[in-house]
């Protein structure tokens, strides 16, 4: 075999013999990423079949080596035990994967059969079955099939949120059911970890009003690190929070901070309830967005709001001084920073030359696009390249050579 048809190559027998074999030390850089690639497809492959081994081990009866292959109709109680004894598990990691096992064999096939062609990882698989627990089979073989071309070359956490908008616009009451319960069961946890540090957090809060939160410590972490103050952003952020919470006079406490929203118009005039989605947290119910929407008259909200083919009607921010409407707009189309699979939301990145101003890129909105610091770095890595080739359509060459296209991907919208 040729080390270039490794890239069309299905996983199985005649692929593993392959990579049993390989001699690392001949190959280049892009034909070791070629072969990474291949062996991450086995890897899945592998995965699926022991998903596979776990459920039926699950449904074998009791015997010794030498019984008959007999199945039980459905697992017992004690059925991961086996699994945990072989594998040297842990009572919960055993429970977990023979739960995903379960799930994926049964509930999601599709899925099961991605992971066994390579096509997606295990991690990947898991998240398809973790955001479609709510729904009903059916359903969530439905809204499964339909995702899983387009997750074969996203991250999990671009998956995650495309998945939690389409089981939001498929049944949108039960959406907002599923919302009220978990906040009503709101909480505050607290504990010490093994440095003897503390961690404080909320759960199942209110989404708009967790947003609002974060923004406003952000804005005034980024006040005080303005005035000269040299801690870290992180640790302005947890020591304003700490202030803020004990009523500790904090500097720039007056200060509010800015929370994007995504939302079709027809969700904001209480048309349709289609999702909309806070920049750097992701998906909200109908319900939320539009109470996010009117806080834009009292607070600093900025809100960018589509029309139901997808097209940009509107970006803005109630604000003390204006920005730049390029920036403004760049930033409400790109949304995140343009790297592959790269989530850093465009208010805590960059705005950026796809074509570098000293060589004569143009500043206007089809040669701007945001980028978080690390990718802006990497950008003018000795052998990255990127371009722009249409606005918001990103194509990166890596150092290596390959080359991984940046789509723009529209709002999720109702028909």
């Amino acid at each position: 075999m040729l080390l270039e048809d490794l890239a069309e190559m299905a996983p199985g027998p005649e692929l593993a013999a392959f990579l049993a074999t390989v001699d690392r030390s001949v190959l280049n850089g892009y034909e070791m990423v070629e072969l990474m690639r291949a062996r991450s497809r086995q890897i899945a492959h592998e995965q699926a079949a022991l998903l596979a081994d776990m459920v039926e081990v699950a449904h074998c009866a009791s015997g010794e080596f030498d019984s008959p292959a007999g199945r039980m109709e459905r697992p017992d109680e004690f059925a991961s035990d086996e699994i945990r004894m072989a594998l040297c598990l842990t009572r919960r990691p055993a429970d977990r994967m023979l739960s995903l096992a379960l799930d994926l064999v049964n509930r999601l096939p599709a899925v099961h059969e991605a992971l066994s062609r390579g096509q997606l990882d295990l991690a990947r698989a898991r998240v398809f079955a973790a955001e479609t627990a709510v729904l009903d089979e059916p359903t969530a073989r439905q809204v499964a099939g339909e995702e899983l071309d387009w997750a074969t070359n996203r991250t999990t956490g671009q998956i995650g949120a495309r998945l939690r908008r389409k089981v939001i616009s498929v049944d949108p009451d039960a959406a907002r059911r599923r919302q009220e319960r978990s906040v009503a069961r709101r909480s505050v946890h607290s504990g010490l970890d093994e440095h003897g540090t503390a961690r404080l957090a909320g759960y199942r809060l209110p989404a708009d009003r967790a947003a609002e939160a974060l923004a406003r410590i952000d804005a005034i972490a980024r006040a005080v690190k303005q005035a000269g103050d040299e801690r870290s952003m992180d640790a302005l952020r947890a020591d304003t929070f700490l202030d803020l919470l004990t009523g500790v006079e904090t500097a720039g406490a007056a200060a509010g901070g800015a929370v994007e929203l995504r939302v079709s118009l027809s969700t904001l005039m209480g048309l349709s309830n289609e999702p909309g989605e806070v920049a750097g947290w992701g998906p909200v119910i109908g319900e939320i967005a539009r109470k996010i929407a009117k806080q834009q008259a009292r607070g600093p909200w900025r809100a960018s709001v589509y029309d139901d083919s997808g097209g940009l009607v509107f970006h803005g921010r109630v604000r003390r001084r204006p920005t730049r409407i390029d920036e403004q707009f760049v930033k409400a189309r790109d949304v995140t920073c343009r790297a592959p699979g790269c989530r850093v939301p465009a208010s805590h990145a960059d705005l950026d030359h796809t074509r570098d101003f000293a060589k004569g890129g143009a500043t206007i909105p089809e040669n701007l696009g945001v980028m978080c610091r690390h990718h802006h770095g990497y950008k003018h890595h000795d052998g990255v390249d990127v371009l722009q080739i249409m606005p918001g359509v990103f194509v990166w060459t890596s150092r290596l050579g390959h080359r991984y296209v940046v789509p723009h991907d529209p709002p999720d919208l109702p028909d």
